[in-house]
């Protein structure tokens, strides 16, 4: 078989709205989309000491299922969501729910400090897994989607578990058929002034209220991994 590249999300409507593109646009490779069911970054139980093996966990689970050794994964692919972890603190303010709800100028909540110990975890966790160029001897590298892949995908922030399926459901439909439209689309519409280095796309993301606001680097892995 054709070596596998494992994609990490968040959800199951991540991998709906994703995976069916990426197969379609690298067909000479098997393309596998894992969720972890939430945020590995945000879990107070993940640290930098133990986060690789987290991941390692969805990638074996794959790869005993499909009866492939290690050498056949070709890469480890994981997406973030930004969520807005670079933000000042300042602009973390009070609210009426006790949810996090985004705008692109701040995050609101009741608990203020749960929100700051959440972004310190977070962006510590993605700093640390930015270094990684590997994980168990399998190539690894990390994008992200700002502030989260529905607000870079279809411009909405704040959606019930129900609607992140039905927009999902509906992005898969838009691109059925016309999956290269998609990179396209990313560059148009989601990149939003984020540098074409990979770097210095991560340091973007990183400055004033930018890991809010709408932006991509996914654009860059199918630079740096042309369509055969």
């Amino acid at each position: 078989m054709d070596k596998a590249v494992i994609f990490i999300v968040e959800g199951a409507a991540d991998k709906k709205a994703l995976e069916n593109i990426f197969k379609k646009i690298y067909r000479h490779k098997e393309i596998h989309f894992e969720f972890t069911h939430g945020d590995i970054t945000s879990d107070e139980k993940i640290n930098k000491s133990n986060v690789e093996a987290e991941i390692y966990k969805f990638v074996d689970n794959y790869r005993k299922d499909k009866k492939l050794r290690v050498s056949d994964i070709w890469q480890i692919v994981q997406i973030f969501d930004t969520d807005g972890a670079y933000i000042d603190d300042s602009c973390i303010v009070q609210g009426e729910s006790a949810e996090f709800v985004y705008s692109e100028e701040h995050i609101s909540c009741k608990n203020i400090q749960k929100v700051k110990k959440r972004n310190k975890h977070k962006k510590e966790l993605m700093d640390y897994l930015l270094t990684c160029s590997g994980i168990k001897g399998i190539p690894y590298r990390c994008y992200y989607l700002s502030s989260n892949l529905d607000h870079a995908l279809y411009n909405k922030q704040n959606l019930s578990d129900g609607l992140k399926r039905k927009y999902a459901e509906a992005f898969y439909w838009q691109f059925m058929g016309k999956e290269h439209l998609f990179i396209k689309y990313l560059d148009m519409e989601v990149v939003n002034g984020v540098p074409d280095g990979f770097l210095a796309s991560w340091r973007y993301i990183k400055e004033d209220l930018h890991s809010l606001q709408r932006h991509t680097n996914l654009n860059i892995y199918f630079k740096e991994n042309p369509i055969l």
